[in-house]
């Protein structure tokens, strides 16, 4: 750097010194650290003298105009929510704290508390594994009236303590040593998913399964002493515990009827199930039997469609449908299998030796016909329960009977129609319905009693 003086004209020059510029860059860094830990103690100081200068000093609160209330203040409660102190001018319950168990109860002013709310569990408890709940008041007093099953609880919900038969409903519970337990609303839920949504007029039972007798052939009958036998394979102790061993089963035979069987085959409604069942007790079937494969399940659903019938008729399951029909064939009972009716009018042949079969015009009337298994001749004047211990097929709607089955019947059955079926394609009937009318004709009691010398096989 070089500076020229107006007074004189010498000339000096003056150099700087030689400062490192990383010697700079090094000063500045420091400089700028130690001034922030500066500032952040002076801040830290400053903040701590706060705290002990103003710490027990109380806030006054800040005046308000008169027209303004003054602001709410909240305390905590149970739960997390913020309670008002302010005083209530609703005439609403208020929730108010259980200083025993943390509990809100709620509490009207003027009055004493109401008990806390009573919380039902997750579900209907199970008393066992495979314990079942059946709902509806006409299911409920069957089971209770049969007693064939293991009974645990009995729920009756409000709506069911104003039922016009309660009284005798929970007498017959006592009777059977079935616990009682009368809930209300907060139980709702739970017995409307134990119905599956479906109507319980707020009865639910807790019990065991259903008894199903497994068989393997029908044995020997009696019409004198109105019972028929059946063969039992090996059950499990489990199974034994729910279907029991009962061989020997009583009849209603009045000293004319043989026992009648309703074999169901494919049926896998449920719905259809309950219904043939309702059916069969009604007309006076003496038992149920179906396959243990291919079909519908004895559920809750076939149940309250059976409306309690399925308590009361015995069921039997079927392992092997085809030996057990052949094995209670050589035992003397006739198997008939309900089918559609052969094309073609042959003239009827009478099983038995009767005056009626000289007038064909009424047989030819009659809505149910009955043909031989292997022909298109019909029968005329025909009674099966009358003249042998019989076994009635039902099969699906749309398939019908397997052909398996089929060829191990000794007659078929066919219900006619009142109407063209080609007009918009109706060719058959429920198979609820088509095997309550199959079961009253069954039953019909002969006007005029035969004698085994009469029939023809």
């Amino acid at each position: 750097m070089v500076h020229t003086s107006l007074l004189s004209s010498t000339v000096f020059r003056i150099q700087s010194p030689k400062i490192p510029l990383d010697f700079c860059r090094h000063k500045s860094i420091r400089a700028a650290i130690e001034r922030g830990i500066s500032n952040s103690k002076g801040s830290s100081r400053r903040r701590l003298d706060y705290i002990r200068r103003d710490r027990d000093r109380p806030i006054e609160p800040r005046a308000l105009p008169k027209t303004l209330s003054p602001p709410r203040r909240y305390r905590p409660v149970a739960g997390g929510a913020r309670k008002d102190t302010q005083k209530q001018t609703s005439t609403r319950p208020e929730k108010v704290e259980s200083r025993r168990d943390g509990q809100l109860s709620f509490k009207e002013k003027g009055s004493r508390a109401v008990e806390p709310r009573k919380y039902a569990p997750g579900s209907l408890p199970y008393t066992t594994a495979a314990s079942e709940f059946l709902y509806g008041y006409s299911v409920v007093i069957a089971a209770l009236k049969a007693r064939r099953r293991n009974l645990y609880n009995l729920y009756i919900h409000d709506r069911g303590r104003n039922h016009e038969s309660r009284i005798a409903l929970v007498s017959r519970a006592k009777q059977a040593g079935v616990k009682i337990h009368e809930v209300g609303d907060e139980w709702l839920r739970l017995m409307d998913k134990a119905s599956s949504g479906r109507p319980h007029n707020g009865f639910i039972l807790e019990s065991s399964p259903l008894p199903q007798l497994p068989i393997t052939e029908l044995g020997a009958y009696s019409i004198k002493s109105g019972s028929f036998d059946v063969v039992i394979p090996h059950q499990s102790r489990e199974d034994i515990q729910v279907n029991g061993t009962q061989d020997h089963y009583k009849y209603k035979s009045g000293g004319w009827k043989h026992p009648l069987i309703l074999y169901i085959d494919g049926v896998l409604d449920e719905g259809n199930l309950g219904a043939i069942a309702r059916s069969a007790y009604f007309l006076g079937v003496d038992a149920i039997a179906t396959p243990t494969r291919q079909s519908a399940p004895w559920s809750h659903i076939a149940l309250k469609a059976s409306a309690g019938a399925a308590e009361a008729i015995p069921i039997f399951t079927v392992a092997q449908p085809s030996d057990f029909l052949s094995k209670s064939a050589l035992r003397g009972w006739r198997i008939y299998a309900s089918d559609a009716i052969p094309p073609g009018e042959e003239r009827p042949v009478s099983v038995v030796a009767s005056p009626r079969t000289q007038d064909n015009n009424e047989d030819t009337a009659s809505d149910v016909i009955y043909t031989f298994a292997r022909s298109t001749k019909r029968v005329a004047d025909h009674y099966p329960v009358a003249s042998h211990p019989t076994i009635l097929m039902m099969g699906a709607e749309g398939t019908g009977l397997r052909t398996s089955l089929i060829n191990q019947a000794h007659y078929k059955v066919g219900i006619r129609a009142r109407r063209d079926v080609e007009e918009i394609g109706v060719d058959s009937l429920n198979v609820s319905v088509a095997a309550s009318l199959l079961c009253y004709e069954f039953l019909k009691k002969p006007k005029q009693q035969h004698t085994p010398g009469d029939r023809l096989f």
